[in-house]
């Protein structure tokens, strides 16, 4: 099975999370294929919120059941009783049949979160069994050990950077300077994008002479809006349609490509 993971080595980089929402719903919404997405940031509500809407969650407590999300495992893992089928029943169905959820862990104290982190290979280890696709929303990072270890990993690298020449630089550095993924398949995308500046994915991808594949992902407010309204699956099911040259079609199009490109990389078949 595959592994995906989105990830940025900037540690202040936005849009990471956004881009992972988009494509692992599309891949969930447009093939067949069995997805999970797994949120590894400690503490984010982001992923969550994107498909249930927030003040839902608080009411109904979910962040803190202990029959859903990263709690549960770690729990599970620190009494040795994970198991592949476990990860599936404490993950949260948002398409049925095509993609899972699993709620990122809370975490009090930098203790906690460097567990969590050093849980993850095993977690996504397990969730390959049950799974066809595997979609991590890594930390932004260079420095932990486990981040690095699941790059290595992965069979596809979905690495977010941005428009702005001068962190596209240093991000671009930063990758080529991490050994263990020097060799690895990755995709670029450039997020909250903007077709009409200079910098357009045609001329950074000269300027660079990036033998990767560069995407982009538009910025839009209606999807940030889903995403914070719990609600970004009817946004996508209610746009698939949309003409290229519609504000929402152009999102539409443009996430689509990244989502064929993983079906090329990871050659899914249905």
């Amino acid at each position: 099975m595959a592994k995906v993971v989105f990830w940025s080595p900037e540690e202040g980089a936005s849009g990471c999370t956004h881009v992972a929402i988009a494509v692992s719903s599309l891949m969930g919404i447009t093939h067949k294929s069995s997805s999970l997405l797994i949120d590894a940031n400690s503490n984010s509500k982001k992923i969550a919120s994107s498909y249930t809407l927030y003040d839902d969650l608080i009411n109904t407590n979910s962040f803190n059941d202990t029959n859903l999300g990263m709690n549960a495992i770690m729990r599970l893992i620190k009494s040795n009783k994970l198991s592949p089928d476990i990860i599936q029943n404490y993950s949260k169905p948002v398409l049925k049949g095509r993609l899972d959820i699993l709620y990122s862990a809370i975490a009090n104290t930098s203790t906690e979160e460097r567990e969590n982190l050093l849980s993850l290979p095993l977690i996504v280890k397990n969730a390959e069994e049950v799974y066809d696709l595997v979609f991590v929303d890594l930390p932004k990072t260079t420095t932990d050990d486990s981040v690095i270890k699941l790059l290595s990993q992965a069979d596809a690298i979905v690495c977010v950077v941005p428009q702005d020449i001068e962190k596209l630089s240093n991000v671009l550095k930063k990758v080529e300077n991490i050994a263990d993924i020097k060799d690895k398949t990755k995709i670029f995308v450039i997020g909250d994008y903007e077709a009409g500046s200079k910098y357009n994915t045609f001329n950074i991808k000269m300027k660079y002479k990036l033998p990767d594949p560069l995407e982009a992902l538009p910025h839009n407010y209606l999807f940030s809006d889903a995403c914070n309204d719990g609600n970004v699956l009817d946004f996508l099911y209610k746009n698939l349609n949309a003409q290229p040259k519609d504000y929402n079609g152009e999102f539409i199009i443009k996430a689509t490509q990244i989502v064929e490109e993983l079906v090329k990389i990871l050659k899914i078949r249905e």
